[in-house]
């Protein structure tokens, strides 16, 4: 068996593509994205969708992170989230290639269609107020979930959208202004060598060869809220199409702390301790494969088993309420 924390999606999928046959002819199950944020994101909206009693149409999920006691100065990232940041840019554009050999179907494009926020915009749903679209593979691992279920269970695939959060509207300018640099610089050889060869420079300081210190990660906290809206019935189909405005909406937390690096390695150990003891409750019953997180532990409590290891990470309804008309 195999997991790992990788986060482009360019290299999941391909890896799905060329290896997924493979691992079913072994009989081992290869999981990525076993890390932060993949294993809250997938897990978060598998989550929701398992108590939201009704039918989920949408669901979009806002990061924050915070330190206990004040920021402590330094680096935030280490180099090599910063790498693969670089080439998984670089790649990008292999993408549509891949997902047309991967799935050869579309996934149905259900109403109503979750609409895009304005690229910045404020939110009301954490103590972090600004919101930028978050860059990460967290939709492209979700939705490969979501395609597992409507595929092999009839479930109604969710749409999602996933944004970061900023207590301060000049931190997520500054974002905008860095992010836009990095992903200029990241089409061109010339430019992925700048970035790989100065870092901090290019960040602004948020990333080093030796990553934050121990009293950085000591203390790191982090929340993932999930916003979803659907409906209380439920019908026959899943592509069959509602009559009437969404009627429900329900919010769930996933939080834990030192999030890159302590909850991630707890993540990856109890994914793969999961693998080992429990393989017959794995996707598609044990017969291996290559897939995404949520469809792999959805039938395990992994998230609280996570918990249990020594990360304060928890997930339930903070705020439900029926929506009107």
């Amino acid at each position: 068996h195999h997991v790992d924390v990788s986060g482009e999606p360019q290299y999941m999928e391909r890896m799905q593509l060329e290896y997924h046959d493979k691992a079913r002819e072994k009989g081992v199950y290869v999981v990525s994205a076993c890390g932060f944020d993949s294993i809250p994101a997938d897990l978060g909206v598998v989550f929701l969708q398992n108590h939201f009693e009704g039918t989920v149409n949408s669901v979009e999920t806002y990061l924050e992170s915070w330190s206990v006691g004040g920021r402590v100065p330094g680096p935030m990232i280490h180099y090599g989230t910063w790498h693969s940041a670089v080439y998984g840019l670089a790649h990008a554009n292999e993408l549509r290639g891949l997902r047309s050999k991967l799935f050869k179907d579309r996934l149905p494009a259900l109403k109503p269609k979750l609409a895009d926020r304005f690229p910045v915009h404020k939110t009301d749903v954490c103590r972090s107020t600004w919101c930028l679209p978050f860059p990460g593979s967290d939709r492209s691992v979700v939705m490969r979930s979501q395609r597992y279920f409507f595929e092999n269970w009839k479930q109604r695939p969710i749409q999602m959208k996933a944004y970061v959060t900023f207590s301060h509207f000049i931190y997520a300018f500054v974002t905008v202004m860095v992010a836009a640099v990095f992903a200029l610089m990241a089409r061109f050889s010339l430019g992925r060598k700048l970035l790989l060869d100065y870092p901090g420079l290019f960040s602004l300081g948020a990333v080093s060869h030796e990553g934050p210190s121990e009293k950085s990660m000591e203390r790191n906290r982090f929340a993932m809220h999930f916003i979803g809206e659907g409906w209380t019935e439920k019908l026959a189909e899943p592509t069959d199409e509602y009559k009437m405005p969404t009627n429900k909406r329900i919010h769930t937390k996933v939080s834990g702390a030192n999030a890159g690096y302590g909850s991630t390695c707890i993540a990856l150990v109890m994914g793969g301790v999961t693998i080992l003891k429990d393989t017959k409750n794995m996707a598609d019953n044990g017969a291996g494969g290559r897939f995404p997180p949520g469809c792999s532990f959805c039938s395990h409590h992994l998230g609280s088993e996570v918990g249990q290891k020594g990360v304060p990470s928890k997930g339930g309804p903070s705020r439900k309420r029926k929506r009107k008309g």
